[in-house]
């Protein structure tokens, strides 16, 4: 996606490609919102300045369609004026997308996409990680998503992906669709693009197992992405539930683990959003809703400086505060992921685990435009802490702050070991009033070193 920036970095230990596509972006707290916009058009109640700068805008567009000596393409020229149009806003969480990266987005967030069902990473003959060009570098399978087309046509977690549809790793050169321009692809996202594709068409994988080659074909189709993950730890005193993006899906994945902790007699437990990026509002205000009884998830304060509450659903399953709650969090959890946290914290529903986070404090609105053209993604609005604190730029603080050490705990990894996250470890002596890891938690950095907003 063009000038699109980094999400909040993850921890080391999970770096895979996933062919699930993801949404790397930090969507905020913002809902969609489908609101088109016409040029020309639909003028009474403007001002005269604006109307003139849409006409400044019309004339423009229309004399390089008509006039220019060379061969101007009308799409490349609108995607590029409505892409410079959002760039000069200077904000980082503000994005113009095409047709086609919009469609996407909003697919990912919604939780579902067209594919196969595999996430990848690159790694040699000896299993160890490796860089994308280095001789003995291979695509290799990390996850077959269950119920998944790639689960059902036999992949397996350690195939090698050799060749796709009879072609084997090549860099390719792409032209951007906004500018024009050519730019290098490398091979191994080449052969991510055969890869994906449309609900219904088929795809045949060459892939290397146990030292013997194996074309596999695999049929593409819907699928939703699995992002609530819940276990039971501690041997069966705590649960565990983590959130790895707030998406069309979460809020109800989420209620499905909590009610099935709750009613096997569990009631101390952990929500892990480290590295969650954020997702929908609503996603992150029903979750909320089932620790808190009443009043405020968030404010949203407007550019007028009107401030908004958004409440609690109510009729939460854990809002009896005899159900102990910790959240873990670290500089990756952002936007709605801090909305959760910040929220429990302030009703005094739960005790933050972890680091400081990231400090994303702006709410977006997703517009799609009329036609082909894509949409935008526009800051339009800041939201404020149920007690109505800022943590833009600054981040939540935890009541306990821990540093990380060892692997991360993924609930979706086969590898993962419990015993070796410090920081989940930290989180459940918490809740069975047991000492702390060692080493102590390092002192609570000031705001002037606390990450500032990058995505």
């Amino acid at each position: 996606m063009p000038h699109q920036p980094p999400p909040p970095g993850p921890q080391e230990g999970r770096g895979s490609t996933t062919l699930t596509a993801v949404l790397l972006l930090a969507l905020g707290a913002g809902a969609v919102f489908w609101a088109g916009m016409s040029l020309g058009s639909a003028t009474n109640g403007r001002d005269a300045q604006e109307q003139d700068a849409i006409e400044a805008f019309t004339q423009a567009y229309r004399s390089i369609a008509d006039d220019f000596i060379g061969s101007p393409v009308p799409e490349q020229v609108l995607e590029g004026a409505l892409e410079g149009m959002v760039d000069a806003l200077d904000d980082p969480y503000s994005d113009y997308l095409s047709a086609d990266e919009f469609e996407a987005a909003l697919d990912d967030a919604y939780g579902e996409f067209e594919g196969i069902g595999i996430e990848v990473d690159t790694s040699d003959a000896d299993g160890e990680p490796c860089e994308v060009g280095r001789d003995g570098c291979r695509l290799v399978i990390v996850r077959v998503m269950p119920d998944a087309p790639a689960e059902a046509a036999g992949l397996q977690v350690g195939d090698a992906i050799t060749a796709v549809d009879g072609r084997g790793p090549e860099s390719s050169t792409e032209v951007d669709e906004a500018t024009g321009e050519p730019y290098e692809v490398s091979e191994f996202e080449t052969m991510l693009s055969r890869i994906r594709g449309r609900q219904g068409t088929d795809v045949t994988l060459t892939i290397e197992r146990a030292g013997e080659l194996l074309d596999i074909t695999v049929t593409r189709d819907t699928i939703a992405i699995d992002d609530v993950y819940g276990v039971t730890l501690a041997g069966g005193r705590v649960g565990y539930i983590a959130i790895e993006s707030f998406s069309g899906n979460s809020a109800s994945d989420f209620e499905d683990e909590l009610e099935a902790h709750l009613d096997a007699g569990i009631d101390k437990l952990i929500v892990d959003v480290r590295d969650d990026p954020g997702g929908f509002v609503d996603a992150t205000v029903e979750i909320s809703s089932q620790f808190i009884e009443d009043g405020p998830v968030f404010w949203e304060e407007y550019a007028d400086g009107s401030l908004v509450s958004v409440d609690v659903r109510g009729e939460g399953l854990a809002t009896d505060p005899e159900v102990e709650v910790a959240v873990l969090v670290n500089s990756g959890s952002a936007s709605a992921s801090e909305i959760l946290g910040g929220a429990l914290q302030d009703a005094g529903r739960a005790r933050l685990v972890g680091e400081r986070t990231f400090g994303k404090g702006s709410v977006q609105e997703w517009n799609e435009l009329p036609g082909e053209t894509g949409g935008i993604r526009l800051s339009v609005a800041r939201w404020l802490t149920r007690d109505k604190n800022s943590i833009d730029g600054v981040g939540l603080t935890p009541d306990v702050l821990v540093e990380p050490d060892g692997r991360r705990y993924w609930p979706s990894d086969a590898e993962a070991d419990p015993s070796t996250d410090r920081q989940l470890q930290a989180a459940i002596a918490l809740l069975l009033d047991e000492p702390l890891p060692t080493p102590l938690p390092s002192p609570i950095p000031s705001a002037e070193t606390s990450p500032e907003p990058t995505s």
